[in-house]
């Protein structure tokens, strides 16, 4: 299902329930250009919050923040990938940004338009190449992150690829 006009910080507890079923994509028009969604719900462990990158299972749309050790090799390869806009509570609901202009979480100072790849610190990327990370393809920076930052990049339908 596909609707327009989501608020992307919308979020839910577990209580309170979907406001939409998992996997719904949703769309909003901004001045910055078009940006796409996709509803989920958190696995248990809680997003932290606005930038933060996680992995959704494509069966359920449930999502956990991207590390080394949740998109570990064998185990994360394919997996879309997106960015909350908002914190995300312990099997709460929410939206993460898969398309358009937006900004992402860095663990460490990152150069504009590298590979990104996951790092031990949880929803954060970087670019350090580090052995047995897996790359995020479809994330870009549009400008350079200082030392763990929030910066701009370009997202577009982000997922876990090769294992480096």
């Amino acid at each position: 299902m596909y609707i327009s006009g989501i608020d992307p910080t919308n979020v839910r507890t577990s209580g309170q329930g979907p406001e939409f079923t998992p996997g719904t994509i949703g769309w909003n028009m901004t001045s910055a250009g078009p940006k796409g969604y996709i509803y989920v719900q958190d696995s248990g462990a809680a997003i932290t919050g606005d930038g933060y990158i996680a992995l959704v299972d494509g069966s359920a749309f449930t999502a956990i923040m991207a590390s080394i050790t949740t998109s570990a090799p064998g185990t994360g390869a394919g997996k879309l990938a997106g960015v909350a806009r908002a914190a995300i509570a312990a099997s709460g609901y929410g939206w993460l940004q898969i398309f358009g202009a937006g900004n992402i979480e860095t663990a460490g100072a990152a150069a504009v338009y590298t590979i990104l790849n996951t790092t031990a610190t949880a929803g954060k990327l970087d670019d350090d190449a580090t052995v047995g990370a897996e790359v995020i393809d479809g994330i870009v920076l549009d400008a350079a992150a200082g030392s763990a930052t929030t910066a701009a990049a370009f997202i577009n339908w982000p997922k876990v690829g090769r294992t480096l």
